[in-house]
C-alpha cells in the first residue's frame, strides 16, 4: 500500500475527527419487528405456493419417488416444501440483514470505538458499499480484509471499494 499524500492525510483526518457520526434510523426492536414480518410473509408465501403448485398439478412433474413420498406423507412433504422455500428467499434477503447488522452497529457502537477508523469511508460505510457493489461474499470479504489487515497504524487513507 502506497503512502497517502499530506493533503489527502489532512483530508482524511478532519473527516475522521470533525465528522459527526451517522447513527442510522434501526434499532433492536426494529430489526427484530423486519424478522418477525420476514418469517410470517416467507411462511405464508410458501403454504400459498404449495397450494397452487399442488391445484396446478406441477407436483406431478416431479421425478416418482417425489409423488410416491408426497403421497404417503403429504403433511411431510408440505413441510419439507415450505422449508426449502423459506430457506431460499432466506438466502436471497440474506445481503440486506447483513447490511441491517452493519448497521446495527452504527447506531449502538460507542463513539470512541466508531472513531477508531483511519479510513474514509469508515470501515462500517466501506462494509456496507463493499456489500452493496460486490454482493455479499466478496463483499464480506473485502470488509474483512480492510478491517483485520489494512485499518492499523495512524495513517490516514482514503479507500473506496
Amino acid at each position: 500500500m502506497e503512502m497517502p499524500s499530506q493533503e489527502e492525510q489532512m483530508i482524511v483526518e478532519r473527516y475522521v475527527l470533525e465528522r459527526e457520526l451517522e447513527r442510522p434510523d434501526t434499532d433492536v426492536k426494529k430489526a427484530a419487528k423486519y424478522v418477525c414480518g420476514f418469517a410470517v410473509i416467507s411462511v405464508a408465501s410458501s403454504i400459498a405456493s404449495f397450494h397452487v403448485f399442488r391445484w396446478l398439478g406441477i407436483f406431478a412433474l416431479l421425478p416418482d419417488s417425489f409423488i410416491q413420498f408426497q403421497t404417503k406423507h403429504s403433511t411431510a412433504f408440505c413441510v419439507l416444501y415450505c422449508v426449502i422455500v423459506v430457506a431460499v428467499m432466506g438466502l436471497l434477503s440474506l445481503k440486506r440483514a447483513v447490511i441491517g447488522v452493519v448497521r446495527l452497529y452504527q447506531h449502538y457502537a460507542p463513539e470512541d470505538i466508531r472513531r477508531r477508523c483511519l479510513f474514509k469511508p469508515t470501515c462500517s460505510e466501506y462494509a456496507i458499499l463493499a456489500i452493496k457493489k460486490y454482493g455479499l461474499v466478496i463483499g464480506l470479504l473485502k470488509a474483512y480484509i480492510r478491517v483485520v489487515y489494512k485499518c492499523r497504524g495512524n495513517i490516514y487513507r482514503i479507500d473506496y471499494p
